[in-house]
């Protein structure tokens, strides 16, 4: 499957949401997505703008929990998050974890944790992130069987973006991860040697 997908910065989630629902979307779900990165010892994985995960999700409205594994290829255009993408249900997330550092994946720091509100409306998703540590963000998204489809669904987005007053350059092609770690990574050059030795230990 090709995940044809934007990412939207948004300063108001509130006003995207009632304005997403004047479209006929409906609300799906409201769940908290934990993922977790790894990286095979070269860093061969991220170098190659893949990426390997393991997510768990809770649904807030019954409490269940359930865990999947997703690869993602390399990204398919130079304006979206689009890429193809695999994906498999697991028993047990933290097995799931323990296995992949038992090959030799190494889990990236720090894990991803948001909440997240699905709406639906036909093949399109869109979903509002709280993400931690990080803000609101808005996600569109569609899943086409290959290549051939993805324009007609990117258009289909683009509607979408255009309608809330966005543009295609108005989103980011940066996943939640590389923005965590970049922000990471600024707030230790600011203070590393302030303090000798007190924030090395969490800075990459």
């Amino acid at each position: 499957m090709i995940e044809v997908e934007v990412k939207l910065p948004v300063s108001e989630p509130d006003m995207v949401k009632a304005e997403i629902l004047k479209m006929g979307f409906k609300e799906a779900a409201f769940i908290q997505e934990r993922d977790t990165y790894f990286d095979n010892a070269g860093g061969g994985i991220r170098a190659n703008d893949e990426a390997l995960r393991v997510r768990e999700t809770k649904d807030y409205l019954t409490g269940k929990i359930r865990a999947q594994m997703n690869f993602k290829g390399r990204k398919l255009d130079d304006q979206t998050m689009t890429r193809q993408e695999l994906e498999t249900g697991v028993e047990n997330g933290e097995v799931c974890r323990k296995i992949l550092q038992a090959a030799g994946f190494i889990p990236a720091s720090p894990e991803v944790v948001k909440e997240r509100v699905m709406l639906q409306k036909d093949n399109v998703t869109a979903c509002l992130d709280s993400v931690h540590g990080l803000g609101e963000f808005l996600e569109l998204e569609i899943l086409v069987p290959g290549e051939a489809e993805k324009d007609a669904a990117l258009g289909q987005i683009e509607a979408i973006l255009n309608r809330l007053g966005y543009q295609i350059s108005d989103t980011v092609r940066t996943s939640y991860l590389s923005m965590l770690q970049g922000k990471r990574r600024k707030s230790c050059g600011r203070y590393a040697g302030s303090v000798k030795g007190i924030y090395r230990g969490g800075c990459e």
